[in-house]
C-alpha cells in the first residue's frame, strides 16, 4: 500500500514539480495546467471523440488529456495552440 502511494506521489511530483524556482519552470507549469484545463472541459462536453484522449493518473485520480489524434484535426490542432510556445 505504501509503495503504490509512493509512486503515484512521484508521477505527480512529475506533473506537478511542488517547488517552482525559475521562470522557465513556472511557464511549464502554467502550460501543464491549461492542458488539463482545456482537456477536461472538452472531455466532459463531448467535443472531440474518447480516441483523441489519453489517461494520466495523478494522485487518485484519472484525468483525460488530449492528445494528437491524425483521426481528429481539431484535437491536433488544439494541442498545437496550447504548446506552441514552448
Amino acid at each position: 500500500m505504501a509503495t503504490a502511494q509512493k509512486q503515484r506521489d512521484c508521477v505527480s511530483a512529475v506533473v506537478f514539480p511542488s517547488k517552482i524556482s525559475t521562470e522557465q519552470q513556472s511557464l511549464m507549469l502554467v502550460k501543464r495546467l491549461l492542458a488539463v484545463a482545456v482537456s477536461c472541459i472538452t472531455y466532459l462536453r463531448g467535443i472531440f471523440p474518447e480516441s483523441a484522449y489519453g489517461t494520466r493518473y495523478m494522485d487518485d485520480l484519472s484525468v483525460k488529456i488530449l492528445r494528437e489524434d491524425k483521426n481528429c484535426p481539431g484535437s491536433t490542432q488544439l494541442v498545437k495552440w496550447y504548446w506552441r510556445y514552448s
